[in-house]
């Protein structure tokens, strides 16, 4: 880039390729002219404009309306009422949040009718002899599961807080699976009973 021999540094360069463009005539060529008396149109007017345009036949507009939507040239009629079904969506959008609280509703419930198992579970691994810890307290372990998938399949089932039951409805599946849980626990006892003896 530099000629060390004859003296020129790059600053130089520029210096000298600076001084030959003249570049304060160049600016003053190319430079745009602010007029401030002089109106700028507003969007209105734009808008004015470009209707005029359009009804006149002109295929190339002078200025571009920002705010007009854009729109896909290449869009087929499946395309154009995927547009329209966007309200729809927000109706599908209300149904899935429905079913995650019914599922979240549903699994409470279930952990909340076998609440007395799965304490027994917790004390087991907390408390519990150093063989049902080394067996991961299976007995109880599937004592809570079956109890928890019971219930959980029963207020699937029965549609529990589902989007057209009333309220008295969801209350009759409530006791229902309550119910359910004591019948359950009651067979379990005997048959722990039945074994032990």
């Amino acid at each position: 880039m530099s000629d060390r021999s004859s003296g020129t540094t790059p600053r130089d360069y520029v210096e000298s390729f600076a001084k030959d463009k003249d570049l304060e005539n160049y600016l003053s060529e190319n430079q745009p002219q602010y007029d401030p008396n002089k109106s700028t149109p507003t969007i209105e007017q734009q808008q004015q404009q470009t209707q005029s345009e359009k009804t006149t036949g002109d295929s190339k507009p002078s200025t571009f309306n920002f705010h007009e939507r854009s729109k896909n040239p290449f869009a087929n009629e499946q395309q154009q009422t995927k547009q329209q079904e966007i309200p729809q969506k927000q109706n599908v959008m209300y149904v899935v949040r429905d079913f995650l609280d019914q599922k979240k509703e549903i699994h409470e419930i279930a952990v909340d009718n076998c609440a007395d198992l799965h304490a027994d579970l917790l004390t087991c691994f907390k408390d519990g002899s150093w063989w049902d810890k080394a067996k991961m307290c299976e007995h109880q372990k599937q004592k809570f599961w079956n109890c928890y998938n019971k219930q959980k399949n029963f207020l699937k089932d029965s549609n529990y807080r589902g989007p057209d039951n009333t309220p008295e409805q969801d209350s009759k599946i409530y006791r229902d699976s309550i119910l359910l849980s004591n019948n359950n626990n009651n067979k379990e006892e005997k048959k722990d009973k039945n074994t032990s003896a």
